[in-house]
């Protein structure tokens, strides 16, 4: 019997999080599982994406918590009778929890995908909205620890992974990957796919880049991807031709084996998605040590893991892994291993159980 669940994020924009929401909408189809995705706010290229994937898309362009918007999620699951909403983080959470006042019969799961405790009124909010939500899904242990910090006692907090593909019939050959990035022959190639936002520590990386390759033409770096942060970071690299910036690239993990070490420097992680991608693709990894990044990495065994804030380690992990191919070989070895737990399979079975045991009781 098919279950229909609507997704509730916030805007079309393409990260992270979107893109791991539209792949559970389509793979959840042969699961007996009829998917939506409704976004409030901004259009934005995921809205294509996901219509290329056959999973039905409805933008309400409304930001916030409003009686507009509230009646317009209401409106969009009366018309695909979907049991289930599943939200995605905090604000989206709290729009969900609120149209249970609107709409009663609708089941409420949320999933926070991030480190991000609510903080004054919000952590009182999210208190009274948990009473009223079926589950709050971690998609790590840190996170969940993080949750159970400010839910009342007795909710439900289990942890469902995120997970990524692992075919590589999408991926390119390393020749093709290289040739659209127009990395020069024999250079060697570092590279960072996400949003250019402070939280991802962009500037950390391109100020540890610059520190030990600056101006060296057998070494470059790629930022991949746009954010609020990239004036300031074309700036920083001004000057530098070995500095490149390719802008939003839809589906950049086909891109991942032209480089040859991914660098991802966050401040704060949940599971990221682009690190568990590198790993599928075989890279060594560079990240600042954060306690959801060991989750996934073994320093010195898939991963260089440097402590947040010291710049000239981190300059100086980069340098090492740039000058050993061996250490690159090995990391990247055990990388692809190692990701093999992270499959989207065992994610998107998770969340269909769920489904099914939500849809039961509404």
């Amino acid at each position: 019997m098919a279950v229909r669940v609507a997704h509730l994020i916030y805007g079309l924009g393409l990260g992270g999080l979107e893109q791991l929401v539209v792949n559970l909408a389509a793979r959840s189809r042969s699961r007996g599982v009829d998917s939506s995705i409704l976004a409030l706010g901004r259009d934005g290229p995921v809205h294509a994406l996901a219509r290329e994937r056959g999973v039905d898309v409805e933008l309400l362009p409304v930001d916030g918590m409003s009686l507009g918007a509230l009646l317009g999620i209401r409106r969009a699951l009366e018309q695909r009778n979907a049991s289930v909403l599943h939200a995605h983080d905090l604000g989206p959470w709290l729009n969900a929890v609120a149209v249970r006042a609107v709409r009663p019969k609708t089941r409420v799961l949320a999933t926070f995908h991030e480190q991000r405790t609510p903080e004054g009124k919000k952590r009182h909010a999210a208190a009274l909205a948990a009473r009223a939500t079926d589950a709050l899904v971690a998609c790590g242990d840190k996170v969940r620890q993080d949750i159970l910090g400010w839910a009342p006692a007795g909710a439900r907090v289990p942890v469902i992974e995120n997970g990524v593909p692992l075919e590589t019939e999408a991926s390119m050959s390393r020749g093709a990957a290289r040739a659209e990035l127009r990395i020069p022959e024999g250079a060697l190639a570092v590279g960072y796919a996400g949003g250019l936002r402070e939280i991802k520590g962009p500037d950390r990386l391109l100020e540890a880049f610059l520190d030990k390759f600056a101006d060296r033409g057998d070494m470059h770096l790629f930022l991949i991807g746009t954010g609020p942060m990239e004036s300031s970071l074309r700036a920083a690299a001004r000057g530098h031709a070995n500095v490149h910036f390719t802008g939003l690239i839809p589906n950049a993990a086909r891109l991942l084996p032209a480089l040859d070490v991914y660098a991802q420097t966050s401040l704060s992680e949940g599971r990221s998605l682009s690190m568990l991608e590198a790993m599928a693709a075989g890279l060594p990894t560079l990240a600042h040590d954060l306690v959801p990044v060991r989750e996934i990495h073994g320093h010195e065994q898939t991963a260089l893991l440097v402590a947040p804030g010291d710049r000239a380690a981190l300059g100086s992990a980069l340098q090492r892994l740039v000058a050993d191919a061996e250490l690159r070989a090995r990391l990247g070895a055990n990388a692809r291993q190692r990701a093999g737990r992270y499959s989207i399979e065992p994610m998107v079975d998770a969340y269909e159980a769920l489904y099914r045991e939500l849809a039961a009781r509404s």
